[in-house]
């Protein structure tokens, strides 16, 4: 739970007034005021607006009652161990209600052949796929190349859309919660996973993913798994 020490130092690391937070968190002034006099502890949805307001600017809140500014952290996952952690950080982020459906960080994954993911991954990518539909609000779309594609069987939590090959990009991306990562995925030797943390990054990238996406073409769902 936030406490009144943790919004009060958040504010001041982003120089922010109760009115800009209030503004950012979609709350009023006056309930800012009262979390930081102590005269009551926000609700749950309340926490969640106030948290993912700083998250977008690149604070967060940390263990201890303390506060971070985060800029542009990068992280590397390499080889099949690296690849599963990496799987692992994205269905973190899936579990945060941010990405559900309708809400500001839906997961969006492009150019990616989830062929090398079935032969990198093995098991472990059924099993991702199993704990991720178990999740069932999870809003995940992704874009793939018309004509050369091939969905995993039995994995019912993405959307998928095609695009025209001139239209696709070469290089796999992820977009999830505050990340960006850039996925090479070039033999089980050059496996190389590099992840940006960056909320301005995240939304740069989902936006542009976003224009992609309406020019995209839905799936016959009949006709999409291939080889």
């Amino acid at each position: 739970m936030i406490t009144a020490a943790q919004l009060r130092a958040a504010r001041g690391l982003l120089d922010w007034t109760r009115a800009d937070l209030a503004k950012a968190a979609n709350i009023s002034p006056e309930t800012v005021k009262n979390i930081e006099h102590g005269t009551f502890r926000p609700q749950e949805q309340t926490a969640e607006q106030i948290i993912r307001a700083f998250a977008a600017h690149d604070v967060k809140f940390t263990d201890n009652e303390g506060v971070q500014l985060v800029r542009d952290a990068v992280t590397r996952f390499e080889g099949i161990e690296g690849f599963k952690r990496f799987m692992d950080d994205v269905y973190d982020a899936a579990r945060d209600p941010s990405a559900a459906i309708g809400g500001d960080k839906q997961i969006c994954v492009s150019s990616v052949d989830d062929r090398l993911f079935v032969k990198y991954l093995g098991d472990y990518m059924s099993l991702h796929a199993r704990r991720m539909d178990e999740l069932k609000n999870v809003k995940v779309r992704a874009l793939v190349q018309e004509d050369d594609y091939f969905v995993i069987p039995n994995c019912n939590y993405p959307e998928y859309r095609s695009i025209p090959k001139q239209t696709y990009g070469s290089v796999p991306f992820y977009v999830y919660g505050d990340r960006f990562a850039v996925l090479i995925l070039d033999g089980e030797e050059n496996i190389q996973i590099v992840v940006i943390l960056s909320a301005v990054v995240a939304k740069a990238y989902r936006d542009q993913f976003e224009l992609l996406w309406q020019m995209s073409k839905a799936l016959d769902k009949n006709q999409k798994v291939r080889t």
